[in-house]
């Protein structure tokens, strides 16, 4: 039997006493019992900390607890409170947004707290036009964290803003190279629609 303190409810209360007691499954009678006293002594107060983070889908991302200068365990518990991992760093696959909660125990009293921290993944957007400027051939790499479809749509700034262009991307994949030769030079935007919203817009020129 074991009795722990979490730091953030920690009182002036120095002195509790448990009573335990035994009964017949059967006549409900009492058939023994134990009295407990527990001296909580003074000590430093602890916090459980680890920083959330952002990653791409698919990423190997490690969550890592901050160390609290004492011996310790620490457990790691999905959001259903199953024990998923025990250690002070977890590496964990980034397949979708998520959270874990960090439970931080000092061996020597029993003293913990829990902190909750969350995996969460980057804004789809546009990570690169080459080469731009660009005369014929453009190699754009894109990253698609969330949705079901998208695409790009070419705009022509240096006319009335209009849209020249829709290129169906793979939310699987991460480039498309779209054939410029037949534009006029001048200045465009590409932008990344994902399910029906712009998600990232980038300036592009053509020569």
């Amino acid at each position: 039997m074991t009795f722990n303190f979490l730091t953030k409810k920690i009182t002036a209360k120095d002195r509790f006493k448990y009573h335990l007691i035994q009964l017949d499954s059967q006549t409900g009678k009492i058939v023994g019992g134990e009295t407990f006293i527990i001296q909580k002594k003074p000590r430093p107060i602890f916090i459980a900390d680890a920083q959330n983070q952002e990653v791409d889908k698919g990423d190997l991302v490690t969550l890592s607890a901050e160390n609290i200068g004492e011996a310790a365990v620490y457990n790691w518990y999905d959001m259903e409170g199953n024990l998923v991992y025990q250690g002070k760093d977890m590496t964990v696959s980034a397949d979708m947004a998520k959270k874990f909660k960090l439970e931080v125990i000092a061996t020597a009293d029993g003293f913990k707290d829990y902190k909750e921290v969350e995996i969460k993944l980057k804004p789809n957007r546009i990570v690169s036009l080459m080469p731009n400027p660009v005369s014929n051939n453009l190699k754009v790499t894109y990253k698609i964290n969330e949705g079901s479809s998208a695409y790009l749509m070419l705009i022509n700034v240096s006319g009335n803003n209009d849209v020249v262009g829709n290129y169906v991307v793979d939310v699987n994949t991460d480039t498309i190279n779209i054939d410029m030769s037949n534009y006029p030079a001048g200045v465009y935007s590409v932008a990344l629609v994902t399910d029906g919203q712009v998600t990232d817009v980038k300036g592009l020129a053509k020569n």
